[in-house]
């Protein structure tokens, strides 16, 4: 067999046999090559004209508060509506308001008050799209899939993320911030397009459950996009109070949460503010070195969904522990080095480890869970991450202002201590347990 063949035939692609499948990827990787150039573009404008790491934390904590606020009403919405239609919304309501910040930054107009304003709106229309792409995978994609149709959706976002910042850096050095905006923005219309082309009744019958995934409240059918006259009759608090509920009665998922929540307040402050404080204060590099620190973390983390993608959801606890503790190494190194290439080389290894868990923890968790359920979960998974998000912007650039080295070096230990709790938990034992096993099943593992 020819190279060729063995990549073919290689598991990650089985997704792709399915259209929906195929015509959401196609939706994300055109959002995303648009977002690469949002990122770079919104992080260089604000470091620009304020030189304050705490400004671009107080523009990207507008974006990440009413996202987070919001994540899980709009999950319960996710699970009683159609998702492709949310997703529609959401992409034009998204290029609406990235459309009004390329006028503002090419006409000099992008005040921070404007943009914290802006980000708030684009931080709502995100949180319908966010749990309504969640509940659209595992309902066109059946459970053999997830890691496939994950790690093609990850492996993209990785890809556009190599390819997207050093394209967004040349683009903005040569004509500006706007031009970058008014890419992002056009990206959305395409994406919106290719989401109005999806089946708007698409439900996999593989994605019924059997009697192995009978709950409390007996087996549960795969939803579809109308409601059953059940859910009609449930008021949206008793829905919301239900996905709270199938979450707190499942310790592998409350452990997850934690995890994430821990992650994220150490990871993504640093991630997003830190880098570009680097580029402009530390290294020198300009906007093109800051897209080239952005594309070694995302060079890795496609090398670690590619990795994820083909490997099975079994044995897969003390793995993903051990990716945990590796990317706080790699923080740690970050806030210690001052040569450019050895930073990237630490975001690369950090890109692995952090790619691989998203694609495990993702599709373990949407093979796991009811299908009925899957939108409120979900949120509530997310708002483990977005919900902290604020806060590691705001402690981000606060104490990188006064000490970049401890900040670094403090979020990469908080990182390898969520490793070492995660272990002693026996959070390892309850990843490995099968992804259909009622919640009882693994609280007795």
């Amino acid at each position: 067999m020819t190279a060729i063949a063995r990549t073919r035939a290689m598991p990650m692609w089985r997704a792709f046999l399915v259209r929906d499948f195929r015509l959401l990827w196609a939706s994300e990787a055109v959002s995303l090559v648009g977002d690469q150039f949002h990122l770079i573009a919104m992080s260089w404008l604000v470091i620009s004209v304020t030189g304050s790491g705490l400004a671009l934390g107080t523009v990207l904590i507008a974006v990440g508060l009413p996202r987070a606020i919001l994540l899980v009403p709009f999950g319960v919405l996710a699970d009683r509506r159609s998702p492709r239609n949310l997703m529609l919304v959401a992409h034009l309501g998204r290029g609406a308001v990235v459309a009004a910040i390329a006028v503002l930054a090419a006409t000099g107009n992008a005040s921070i008050l404007a943009l914290v304003v802006l980000g708030a709106l684009f931080g709502v229309v995100d949180a319908i799209y966010m749990p309504a792409q969640q509940t659209f995978v595992p309902r066109v994609v059946s459970p053999d899939r997830l890691p496939s149709a994950n790690s093609l959706l990850q492996g993209t976002m990785q890809l556009a993320s190599v390819v997207g910042p050093p394209l967004a850096g040349i683009a903005i050095a040569l004509a500006g911030t706007g031009v970058a905006f008014t890419v992002d923005a056009a990206s959305f219309v395409v994406a919106a397009g290719l989401i109005a082309m999806l089946s708007s009744g698409a439900v996999v019958a593989a994605r019924a459950r059997t009697a192995a995934a009978s709950g409390p409240a007996g087996p549960v059918a795969a939803p579809s996009d109308s409601l059953s006259s059940t859910e009609a009759a449930e008021s949206f608090g008793a829905a919301l109070r239900g996905g709270l509920s199938y979450v707190v009665h499942d310790p592998a998922i409350r452990t997850l949460m934690l995890l994430s929540l821990l992650l994220n307040l150490a990871l993504s402050g640093p991630g997003a503010v830190g880098m570009a404080w680097l580029a402009q204060n530390r290294f020198d590099a300009g906007p093109l070195g800051l897209g080239v620190m952005e594309a070694g973390f995302a060079a890795g983390a496609l090398i670690g969904v590619v990795l994820a993608g083909n490997a099975s959801l079994e044995r897969q606890g003390r793995i993903v522990i051990a990716g945990v503790a590796a990317a706080g190494l790699a923080m740690v190194a970050i806030g210690v080095l001052d040569w450019l290439p050895g930073a990237v080389g630490a975001l690369f290894a950090m890109g692995l480890s952090i790619g691989y868990i998203n694609v495990v923890a993702i599709s373990w968790l949407q093979a796991r869970v009811e299908p009925a359920l899957i939108g409120r979960v979900m949120s509530l998974v997310m708002l483990m991450g977005f919900g902290i998000t604020p806060l590691s912007l705001g402690l981000t650039g606060a104490l990188i202002d006064a000490n970049a080295v401890v900040m670094f070096v403090a979020a990469g230990v908080l990182v390898i201590c969520a490793s070492l709790l995660a272990m002693l938990v026996g959070f390892p034992a309850m990843l490995d347990a099968r992804p259909g096993e009622p919640p009882s099943e693994v609280a007795a593992a």
